[in-house]
């Protein structure tokens, strides 16, 4: 069973309802659009279907994780060429440094072939590997380094 309330607490929940019911009662009229606002038709504005635009479908690169970024890659396994030879006999598509996360260990998202490829040191990307990650860049084993676009 519930306590009994005293004079001093029954007052101050009068008060409390109150001023919520007051509160109420001054946003109404913000609430509600007045007659004069609202012009001299009732009639709601028509809207035709042909005047509906249909917004064009975003698209989103693909990544793909061949394993958890963050661990470190056993030295024992060898990495997965991520970038099998093009069987048109065309030129294999530059890699492209999308973004660096600078930490411990630092990771870069690397784009090749339309695909982001989240990357460490000793990562595989087509037939090079990853080699170092600063803020500046990715250095690649062939001695190329990668940039970010626009960043340098």
């Amino acid at each position: 069973m519930l306590p009994g309330l005293f004079d001093a607490q029954r007052r101050a929940l009068a008060r409390l309802a109150t001023m919520l019911v007051a509160g109420a009662l001054c946003v109404l009229p913000l609430t509600t659009q007045g007659s004069s606002i609202a012009g001299a038709s009732d009639a709601a504005p028509s809207v035709r279907e042909e005047n509906l635009v249909e917004p064009s479908r975003l698209t989103f690169p693909a990544y793909t994780i061949d394993r958890d970024p963050f661990v470190p890659m056993d030295p024992r396994v060898d990495a997965v060429d991520q970038d099998p030879e093009p069987s048109n006999g065309a030129a294999a598509e530059a890699p492209l440094l999308r973004a660096v996360i600078v930490g411990d260990p630092p990771r870069a998202l690397i784009e090749l072939g339309g695909v982001v490829h989240v990357t460490g040191a000793g990562d595989r990307i087509g037939k090079l590997t990853v080699v170092g990650i600063d803020a500046d860049g990715v250095t690649l084993s062939d001695g190329s380094r990668l940039l970010i676009p626009g960043n340098h």
